[in-house]
Formats: structure tokens, C-alpha cells, sequence
């Protein structure tokens, strides 16, 4: 199998890129920067020449948008427009199957709390590779994963929550939250996400798929693990802050369907990931 990945300076691309290298699949990696072929998804109208072929192409690159008319169209250029670019990529070099890697949040709707030019432009993502790959023949999987993390903090820009709750169970202090509203999250670490990319493209596994941890858990829990993690239980504790603005919760998950179709389903819970962040912190602080 041979695969190129598309997004050579994202975290999750450079993982997805070391791991399938340790299975023995050949991989090359996509990008502006760092990467084995130049490509730049902004460039619609000059595509690399590429003398080889490919089995698939996963698509990891995507713009975060930000509350400026600038970011507005950055983003819809990267997620929507750049996602012609890589179809256009992987049809080029005879690739089969085309993995896009979307985001949960591309279900939400103007009605939901975190609602924003992310959700908009990952949800036209998805729309330009069913309307391309239709028209090409070529079989698509769309993945959305929910927030993703990393022992190593990697990850840390999209999930500050995350590693701040770390940070203050490493120092024993207590973690306060905003508002009396105990919010309920997702999050799927990076090894398990690279290890479901890896199924998916073995079984070449096609359609539309929600990819987060199968239990959510409250901000409470999220503390909770990590003062035990870092033995510190006895220093901290969750502090709501009543008199702020309630933090709301993420929109519930419950499709679960890929995982029977891969035989595998995230293994690294809310207690694992926090007992890693400690173990990378110890080894190389």
C-alpha cells in the first residue's frame, strides 16, 4: 500500500505519517512545507506534476478560521476550495479511495453554541469530496473525529482546556469553570485516530463516519483524572465560578457505526490520556 498524505506541517499528518511508516506502508507527505512533494492547496490552477501513482490520499489540512473577514475567506479557500485541490491531487496520481478528515463539528447547525466558520467550511469540505469523488469514480471515506489531543501537547493550539486542567493538577491547584454548568466534552487521542486512518485504509472502508470516544465525559471527570494522574488529588479541586456565563455542552455523539466495520474502537480514555501527558511531561521535562 502506498499512501500520500496531504498536509505535511499538521500534527496529525506527521503522525498518521510516522505510524503508518512503522506498519511498513509506503508514505509520502503533501505540503508548503516539510514535505516530499510540493503542493499548495491555494493554487487551484497549477497542479505538481507527479510522476507516480498512489493508492490513496488522505487529506488532513484544514484552516481554523478565526472572527475576521480575512479568516471568513482563508478558510472557505483552504477547507472547501482546497478540497477540490486534493481530489484533483488524488486523481492525478490514480489513487482509488480518498480520505478526508473532517471534523464533528461540521454536523453543527446555526443553533448550536460553537457554531462557526470552522463548522461552515468543514461541512463545505465534505460536500466538495462527495461531489467530486462521485464524478470521478473514486471511493470516498469522510472522517469526523471529535477534539483531538496528544501526550506531548502537539495539540495543545485547538485544546487549551485539556492541557490547562494538566497543568494545574501537576501543580495542585484547583481548576476553575466558568458558570455552574458541569459541560460535557469528547475527545479521541491522536494514537487511536491514526490507528482507525489505518483501518479504514486497509479495508478501504467507505462512506460518512463520526470518529470520537465512544464515553464523553464533564469537566469534573476531566479533573478528576488528571489529579489522579498526577497524584495530586488531595491539593486541587473544581471550582465553578456561578456568577459567569455557563460553558454549554458539545452536542452528544451516538453514531458509532465505524468501529464494527474496522473491528476496532478508541482505547485511550480521559484517565489513560491524562496518565501519558504525565509520562511524556516526567521523561522529557
Amino acid at each position: 500500500m502506498k499512501i500520500l498524505i496531504v498536509g505535511s506541517t499538521s500534527v496529525i499528518g506527521r503522525a498518521l505519517a510516522e505510524f503508518l511508516t512503522s506498519q511498513g506502508v509506503e508514505v509520502k507527505l503533501a505540503g508548503r512545507r516539510d514535505a516530499d512533494i510540493f503542493f499548495d492547496l491555494s493554487v487551484l490552477d497549477a497542479p505538481p506534476a507527479i510522476n507516480e501513482q498512489f493508492d490513496a490520499v488522505v487529506h488532513v489540512a484544514a484552516d481554523f478560521g478565526g472572527s475576521t473577514d480575512q479568516d471568513y475567506i482563508r478558510a472557505e479557500m483552504v477547507n472547501a476550495s482546497g478540497t477540490f485541490s486534493a481530489c484533483s491531487l488524488a486523481h492525478s496520481v490514480k489513487a482509488r479511495h480518498f480520505v478526508l478528515l473532517s471534523s464533528v463539528f461540521s454536523t453543527y447547525s446555526s443553533r448550536d453554541p460553537y457554531y462557526g466558520i470552522y463548522a461552515l467550511t468543514k461541512r463545505h469540505s465534505e460536500e466538495a469530496a462527495q461531489y467530486y469523488c462521485a464524478e470521478r469514480g473514486m471511493d470516498l471515506t469522510v472522517l469526523r473525529p471529535s477534539q483531538v489531543y496528544d501526550d506531548a501537547a502537539l495539540c495543545r493550539p485547538h485544546q487549551e482546556f485539556l492541557y490547562m486542567i494538566a497543568d494545574k493538577a501537576q501543580a495542585g491547584q484547583s481548576v476553575e469553570v466558568y458558570g455552574s454548568h458541569d459541560a460535557l466534552r469528547n475527545y479521541i487521542h491522536l494514537s487511536d485516530l491514526t490507528e482507525i486512518i489505518k483501518r479504514v485504509l486497509q479495508e478501504r472502508v467507505a462512506g460518512v463516519f463520526t470518529c470520537a470516544n465512544t464515553q464523553s465525559v464533564k469537566l469534573s471527570e476531566m479533573a478528576g483524572a488528571a489529579y489522579r494522574a498526577f497524584d495530586t488529588a488531595d491539593k486541587g479541586n473544581v471550582v465553578f465560578w456561578p456568577d459567569r456565563q455557563d460553558l454549554l455542552d458539545l452536542p452528544p455523539i451516538h453514531d458509532f457505526d465505524l468501529y464494527s466495520r474496522i473491528q476496532y474502537q478508541p482505547r485511550v480514555g480521559i484517565e489513560e490520556g491524562y496518565r501519558r501527558i504525565k509520562l511524556h511531561r516526567e521523561t522529557y521535562s
